[in-house]
């Protein structure tokens, strides 16, 4: 083991967060054959192959699940050393890579606006983008693995802090040229209809199945998807419906040939929120980022 210095600390890490060893080589600035070679000394360290290759990329064996938290939480605490709560953020000549969770249609709706403004303010800083379960979010945040965690997620509202972007509502999005349902969508129509049911484990939005129970209402569902971001294609050209924000369900209009709908449900609105962990708040650059995205994501 002392052979294990930083710098496979931080490969393992890479390789494991991007699952290739090109990825993790683009990530450290490395030769790619020099990240073959610190995962070969990895793999003899720890009489493990760590990471097997199939179609998806490098897959994590066990061991390297393991390592990987340990690791990754050991590498939080070390940076954080470099984080001088008294000292000032230059964001102009600053180097970092901040780290969000969100869900698919938080990446297609906040990513642009968010990367447009770090790009004036800070043109050197890194937006790292991650999808995960909505029960690792607080964990990963208070670790310092995550820097924020963007969207609907009513579930970690205890184990965090955070600031409302907006306030938010659901509406039914259909094709321009549904069959049957013409400018109202009447309460005999949405029942009658299938439906398209959106179960993404990143985002609090699933919760509407609760809200249309809680009322008596009960889809038919013909169709079960993770993401959000393949329904224009699947909606535009049949008969079937889904529920959706209203902010995501107007981009799509305007990009697709699909239109929204308000529901014949009443449902109560939700609030989209940016969440954090007390930890750092200490600390400039991080405040400095919160700043930026409640800035930038509170008018949308």
């Amino acid at each position: 083991m002392a052979r294990l210095d930083l710098n496979l600390v931080r490969l393992f890490v890479a390789v494991y967060d991007t699952g290739s060893v090109t990825g993790a080589a683009q990530r450290l600035a490395l030769a790619q054959p020099s990240v073959s070679y610190g995962l070969a000394r990895l793999r003899e360290a720890y009489a493990d192959p760590l990471f097997l290759r199939n179609a998806r990329g490098m897959v994590p064996t066990a061991l390297a699940e393991e390592v990987y938290g340990r690791f990754s939480q050991a590498l939080a605490g070390i940076d954080s050393t470099l984080d001088d709560p008294h000292q000032q953020f230059d964001p102009a000549h600053s180097h970092r890579r901040f780290k969000v969770a969100m869900s698919d249609i938080g990446e297609l709706y906040f990513v642009p606006p968010l990367l447009t403004a770090m790009r004036q303010a800070a043109p050197s800083v890194e937006l790292e983008v991650v999808q995960m379960p909505m029960d690792q979010i607080a964990a990963e945040l208070g670790m310092g693995r995550l820097d924020a965690a963007i969207g609907n997620l009513p579930d970690i509202r205890n184990d965090t802090r955070s600031d409302t972007l907006f306030v938010e509502r659901y509406v039914c999005l259909l094709g321009r040229k549904h069959p049957r349902i013409r400018q109202r969508l009447s309460l005999e129509a949405f029942l009658q209809a299938k439906h398209v049911l959106v179960s993404s484990p990143s985002s609090g939005h699933r919760l509407i199945e609760q809200a249309l129970a809680d009322r008596g209402v009960s889809r038919q569902v013909a169709l079960r998807v993770p993401h959000f971001t393949a329904l224009p294609q699947l909606i535009a050209g049949s008969d079937l419906l889904v529920s959706l924000p209203s902010r995501v369900a107007t981009l799509f209009a305007a990009q697709t040939p699909v239109r929204w709908l308000e529901l014949p449900v009443p449902i109560p609105t939700f609030e989209v929120r940016v969440h954090w962990h007390t930890r750092q708040e200490r600390l400039p650059a991080h405040r400095w980022f919160i700043g930026l995205v409640t800035q930038t994501l509170s008018g949308l």
